[in-house]
Parts: C-alpha cells; structure tokens; sequence
C-alpha cells in the first residue's frame, strides 16, 4: 500500500465484527495473557478502535466469558445432537462423556487462560454457561434412572458429582501443558461414570485377595 494511503474500510456485520474480537481474543490471552492484555491489544488485533471494542464487550472479562461460553455452547448443541439420536442409555453417555473430553482437549489453551486468569468476574460466567451443560446431561441421567438403564441411588446427584470429579480432572491435566492422551483419559472417563451410574459388569473390580 503506498505511503499515505488509508486503508479502505471494510464494511461488515455486526456478527462478523463479533467475530473478530473473539479472534482477536483467542490470539491475543494465548500470546501475552490474560492479566497482561489491554483492551488496546485486543482492540489493535481485531483491527478495531477502542470505542468499536466496547459496543460488544464491557471489559475483557466479559470478552473471555463470551469465549467459553462459546466453546461450552458447542458442547451444548453437540449433546442436544446426540441425544436426539435416540440411541440406548449408555452407548449415549458414553458418546457424550467422549465428546466432552475430546472438546476440552482441542481447546486445551482456553482452558489453560480461563482458569489462569483467576478473575471471578470471568469465571462467575463460566460458571453459569457450565451449568447449562450439567443440567442437560443429568436430566437425560435421571430419565434413564427411572427407566433402569441405571442403578446409582441417585443417578443425578451421582453423575453432577462424575460430571465435576472430570471437569476438575481434566483442568488438572490441561494446567500442566503437557500433551494429553485422549484415549486414555476418555477410558477413565467411562470407567468412573459406568462405576458411579451403575455398571459394574462392564469394568469389574478387581478382586482382593482373601486374608489369611
């Protein structure tokens, strides 16, 4: 572009400026941090002014939970598709615990700033949009309770305290920013929700050798 010229202004949606800023969002928490982000760096990222930020966003708290809002929205409608498949009880739970790892995963780094951050602010919406999740999964548990595909006392008080046990297992492993076996992680998945639901025959106890 020669010297003086102004670049010409693109005219786009508001979705699609959007858009930008939680791109502009995910490059700019991954490379310099949450704490050390500026609205003027997220603002400079996605090719905006400071004024355009805020038609969107009330700060950068508000910016990250709009980010995990969005990737827990994906699990959402992910569950919703796979319980409208109508398959049996656990062949679904098993899909979507699947589902849920591989997701949390893939987005490893997000993870990594959202519970960096350490901003009640952010972590207050994370909050709610999870629960969104939670209460999805154990009312398809607590239909499948009554229908007996599960045993557990309470299947979903069982599968609320399974559904926390692997959120926090899984910010463990991310926190470390280590490569993660999906696989393996995912077998111990399954096998913690088929104990706490109910299925002891599909990952027996090992047996404990008799006293003498």
């Amino acid at each position: 572009m020669p010297p003086g010229t102004r670049r010409k202004r693109v005219a786009k949606s508001q979705d699609d400026r959007r858009q930008d800023i939680l791109r502009a969002g995910e490059e700019v928490f991954r490379d310099i941090g949450f704490d050390q982000a500026t609205i003027t760096d997220l603002a400079t990222a996605a090719e905006i002014g400071k004024g355009t930020f805020y038609l969107y966003f009330d700060s950068k708290d508000h910016l990250l939970g709009a980010l995990w809002e969005r990737y827990v929205d994906a699990i959402v409608t992910t569950t919703r598709s796979i319980l409208g498949e109508g398959a049996d009880w656990w062949p679904t739970i098993d899909r979507l615990l699947t589902a849920l790892v591989q997701h949390a995963v893939r987005n490893a780094e997000l993870h990594r700033v959202v519970y960096g951050s350490a901003n009640a602010a952010s972590l207050e919406i994370c909050k709610q949009a999870n629960q969104r999740v939670i209460d999805l999964i154990c009312a398809f548990v607590s239909e499948g309770a009554r229908a007996g595909a599960f045993s557990a006392l309470d299947a979903g008080a069982s599968f609320r305290m399974v559904y926390h046990a692997i959120d926090g297992f899984l910010d463990d492993l991310v926190s470390t920013g280590d490569p993660i076996d999906t696989d393996l992680v995912v077998g111990q998945v399954l096998e913690l929700t088929h104990r706490a639901l109910g299925d002891p025959g599909a990952f027996p106890v090992p047996r404990q050798p008799k006293e003498r």
